[in-house]
C-alpha cells in the first residue's frame, strides 16, 4: 500500500507543476502589458501628488502684484505692493462672502484704498460685506451724474457700510494719483454728464510699476472709451482688463491701438447669459496681438512684476 501511496503523492507534485507552467504560459504574453499598467499607475500617482503641491512663487519678491479674482460674472481686483493693499470693484453680493475668503491669506490690515469703478451689482455687491471685515482707509468712487444714480438696495447698502466704518468717500479728479508700495494709482475719468449709460462714467485706475502699467476701466464703453482717447488719456500698457466683461461695445480697435496691450485679462462667469465675451472682442484682442487670460477658463489670475519682467499664473487661488 506504501508504494501507490508514494506514488500518487509524487503524481500530484508532478500535476501542480505543470498547472504552474500551464498559468505561466497563460500570464507570459501579457506581462508586458500588466508592467506597462503598473507603471502608468504609479506614474499618475505621482503627477497627481506634484500637482497637488503649492509650487513656488517665480516671481517671491514681486514689487506689484494684481488679483483678478474670479468672482464669476461680475469684477474683483486685489493689488498688492510691499505690505500695502487696494482692492478695485468686489463682484456681486452672492459672491462678498467667497470673496472675504480669498482675500484673507492676502490682505494683512487695512487696505490703503478700494475703488468702486462704478455702481452695478456686478461690482458692488460684495463691498459692504468686504469693508465690513477689513475696511479701507479710503473708498474712491466716480462722479455719477443723479440722473444716473442708481436707487438699489446694494447701492444704498454700500453707503451704509462706509458711513458705519467711517471710511471716507472721495471722487478723485482725473490725474489725480495715489502712491502706494512701489506702485501708484492714476484716477482716469471723462465727465459723466456727458453720457446717457452709468457704464461709461466707470472710474478707471491706470497702475504703474516700474516699466509696467496696468490699466482697469470698470465696464466702459465706447463712448467712455472715445472721451478719454480724445482727451490723449491712454498712454501703451503692459496688460489691459478688458471691460464690461469683454463685450462687444467695449475694447474698440481704437481703444486697443492706444493702449497697445500685450496682456488682456477678461473677468467673466463660465456660460454666462450675457455671450460674455463677444467673440468679436475676442478677434479684436488677437489683431493686437495681446495674450488673452479669462478668469471662467483660467480661474483667479495672478499678475506679478518687479517693475521690469511681467508674469502670469492662472488658477492662482485654490
Amino acid at each position: 500500500m506504501e508504494q501507490p501511496k508514494r506514488e500518487l503523492r509524487r503524481l500530484e507534485r508532478k500535476y501542480r507543476r505543470l498547472e504552474r507552467q500551464t498559468k505561466w504560459e497563460r500570464i507570459k504574453p501579457a506581462l508586458p502589458f500588466y508592467i506597462a499598467l503598473i507603471l502608468f499607475a504609479a506614474g499618475l500617482t505621482a503627477l497627481l501628488l506634484w500637482r497637488g503641491r503649492r509650487q513656488p512663487d517665480p516671481m517671491p519678491d514681486a514689487a506689484l502684484e494684481a488679483y483678478i479674482l474670479d468672482v464669476g460674472q461680475g469684477d474683483a481686483i486685489l493689488l498688492r505692493s510691499q505690505g500695502h493693499t487696494a482692492l478695485i470693484d468686489a463682484g456681486d453680493t452672492e459672491s462678498g462672502m467667497k470673496l472675504v475668503q480669498k482675500l484673507s491669506p492676502l490682505v494683512a490690515g487695512k487696505p490703503d484704498f478700494a475703488v468702486l469703478s462704478h455702481p452695478h451689482a456686478d461690482h458692488m455687491g460684495g463691498m459692504p460685506q468686504v469693508l465690513a471685515r477689513f475696511g479701507a482707509g479710503r473708498l474712491y468712487q466716480p462722479e455719477i451724474p443723479e440722473a444716473l444714480r442708481p436707487a438699489v438696495y446694494s447701492y444704498d447698502s454700500l453707503l451704509k457700510t462706509v458711513q458705519e466704518q467711517q471710511i471716507p468717500l472721495t471722487v478723485p479728479a482725473c490725474g489725480e494719483t495715489v502712491s502706494f508700495g512701489a506702485a501708484e494709482v492714476t484716477f482716469l475719468s471723462a465727465d459723466g454728464e456727458h453720457f446717457d449709460d452709468l457704464n461709461d462714467c466707470s472710474l478707471c485706475c491706470l497702475v504703474t510699476c516700474g516699466k509696467q502699467r496696468f490699466l482697469f476701466c470698470g465696464d466702459l464703453e465706447k463712448a467712455g472709451e472715445q472721451a478719454l482717447l480724445s482727451a490723449g488719456l491712454i498712454p501703451p500698457v503692459t496688460v489691459l482688463k478688458a471691460a464690461h466683461h469683454g463685450s462687444a461695445s467695449s475694447t474698440s480697435e481704437a481703444f486697443l491701438a492706444a493702449a497697445k496691450p500685450q496682456v488682456a485679462v477678461i473677468s467673466v462667469g463660465a456660460q454666462n447669459d450675457y455671450g460674455h465675451p463677444a467673440e468679436q472682442t475676442l478677434a479684436r484682442l488677437h489683431r493686437a496681438g495681446a495674450a488673452v487670460y479669462r478668469t471662467d477658463l483660467c480661474g483667479s489670475i495672478r499678475l506679478a512684476t518687479d517693475g521690469e519682467q511681467l508674469i502670469v499664473q492662472t488658477n492662482a487661488l485654490k
